[in-house]
């Protein structure tokens, strides 16, 4: 698994976390399950009276290892409902255009589709601020 760290907890939102932002490229399988749990249990650790787990993904869970999709659909749907049974809120940003055909399953209404990747540096703030709120 690839895991790759965008903005730490004690980071400012500067211009080094939006570079590792801006320098991100598709590639690898999007075994969302795992990582989902592997960044559960950082947020679970820290003190916080909320926890956001924010997931920026460019596609439907997927894996080489696996055949069957929709066993690693409900594998990442069960660990958004560990998640949530945890008390770490989920929301799922999908810049895939077919998103609306899946992430529903697994996000319920916790997502959003930005179809083009150029406006993510305008969207990811406002979406994060209406988030935290």
């Amino acid at each position: 698994m690839r895991y790759q760290h965008i903005k730490g907890f004690a980071e400012k939102w500067d211009d080094n976390v939006k570079a590792r932002l801006g320098a991100l490229e598709a590639g690898y399988s999007t075994r969302m399950g795992a990582a989902l749990r592997h960044a559960g249990h950082y947020l679970d650790a820290r003190r916080a009276e909320k926890k956001l787990l924010l997931v920026l993904t460019d596609g439907e869970p997927s894996d080489i290892d696996v055949d069957d999709e929709c066993l690693l659909i409900e594998d990442t749907r069960k660990a958004v409902q560990e998640l949530d049974r945890d008390g770490i809120y989920t929301h799922c940003i999908s810049l895939d255009r077919r998103a609306d055909e899946y992430v529903s399953d697994i996000f319920g209404q916790h997502y959003t589709v930005i179809d083009n990747i150029e406006r993510l540096p305008e969207k990811l703030p406002q979406l994060f601020m209406s988030l935290t709120k």
